[in-house]
């Protein structure tokens, strides 16, 4: 059996050279993102594993956020049966100003026969959703502790009732898609996801040191920089872990969540997010996060149909049962760019992080922000635009 003899670095610079025909190396190859240099070539590189800490699928969670109790019971009814492991119950002020999601009220009749034993749910709404929920649940013959639901509280009276009723947690959440929504950079998005998962901890001091790791989450944005989202989702892992360390608590693993990023979904020629879809889907899969939502493709028109959310559960199920990515555990180990990648977000968000701490929390300033490349959607568009995938609210 042959194979291709082993090439030193030193013989791939020398053939780099002869191309480059004397121009700059630096100028020509080397190149920045968010401030953190790519060489154009890597070697192995050997670093700790940051992959989720089971080989298993992550958990596929659709939004219920349409107004109406009937049509998102509906809905959510449509997500279970079609293959989704969970819901993200969202609330009206997390309707990214579109006049949509659930109001507390509404909840019980929304989870209408839900299986709550076999559903995960996440809260993505505040206290007053949260509390609606844990109401709907006392009414159900099913024991909390035995559930698993992501709750949002903001302070600890509201997390201590919770756990007083045998929930057990998460029941803080650190939320970056809100740093990556204002344009920040993925490290600022990681560091201060990690300052407000301190603060969390710190809220939860009638918790033990057993239970204090288990009872916060935290949410990332996923976009369609593959390499980047990847990375960051690993380096999410590495920080929780050295944040643990740092509190003298137990090495436990992270309840990470994904969701795919809402700024850059396109709202001219919207089947075009598909594409932005499955390549966030697949780096946050391999990036090792726990569960996962995708945007459905019309979610910047208005509320997504029962087209666009179907879509939305079958990149992920495709990317599961098709591709079989779980599979693979932490497949960017050892690889030189990812790696190189993963190692430089975790400096740079430990660096925010401390900031964080010092109450310098990242400012959306012009000239920090990220600036988003412009796609083809945008310079090239349809001479007739499809029919927006969407549907009343009212």
């Amino acid at each position: 059996m042959t194979t291709f003899p082993p090439a030193s670095e030193q013989e791939w610079l020398t053939r780099i050279a002869k191309v480059l025909k004397g121009e700059d190396f630096e100028k020509k190859l080397v190149s920045e993102i968010d401030g953190i240099r790519i060489d154009p070539l890597y070697g192995r590189i050997a670093a700790p594993s940051a992959g989720r800490a089971r080989v298993a699928p992550w958990k596929i969670l659709q939004r219920v956020d349409h107004p109406k109790a009937e049509r998102a019971n509906e809905l959510a009814a449509e997500d279970v049966a079609g293959g989704a492991d969970g819901l993200v119950l969202v609330g009206k002020e997390e309707g990214a100003g579109q006049n949509i999601g659930l109001a507390p009220a509404d909840v019980g009749r929304a989870l209408q026969g839900i299986a709550l034993h076999q559903t995960e749910l996440r809260v993505d709404g505040g206290e007053a959703l949260g509390k609606a929920l844990a109401a709907h649940v006392a009414s159900q013959p099913v024991d909390p502790a035995r559930l698993k639901i992501s709750f949002d509280c903001d302070d600890a009276a509201a997390a201590k009732a919770l756990h007083g009723q045998g929930f057990q947690g998460p029941f803080m959440t650190a939320d970056g898609r809100m740093f990556h929504g204002e344009g920040e950079t993925d490290a600022a998005e990681l560091g201060a996801s990690l300052a407000w998962l301190l603060q969390s901890l710190r809220k939860l001091d009638f918790l033990s040191d057993t239970e204090l790791p288990r009872a916060v989450s935290v949410t990332l944005a996923a976009s369609q920089d593959m390499f980047l989202t990847l990375a960051k989702f690993r380096a999410m892992h590495l920080l929780w872990a050295r944040l643990l360390e740092t509190c003298h608590l137990p090495i436990t693993p992270l309840a990470l969540h994904g969701e795919t990023s809402r700024i850059m979904m396109a709202a001219k020629d919207p089947h075009s997010n598909l594409l932005r879809a499955v390549a966030a889907t697949f780096a946050a899969g391999l990036g090792g996060t726990e569960s996962f939502t995708v945007l459905p493709l019309s979610a910047a028109q208005g509320l997504p149909n029962s087209f666009a959310r179907r879509m939305a559960r079958n990149t992920q199920i495709i990317l599961q049962q098709e591709s079989s990515l779980w599979r693979a555990h932490d497949p960017g180990s050892g690889a030189g760019y990812i790696e190189h990648l993963t190692q430089a977000l975790c400096e740079r968000g430990w660096d925010i992080f401390r900031s964080c701490e010092k109450g310098d929390w990242p400012a959306s300033e012009a000239q920090n922000l990220r600036v988003w490349p412009v796609i083809g959607v945008t310079s090239y568009q349809l001479a007739e635009e499809p029919a927006a995938e969407v549907e009343s609210a009212s």
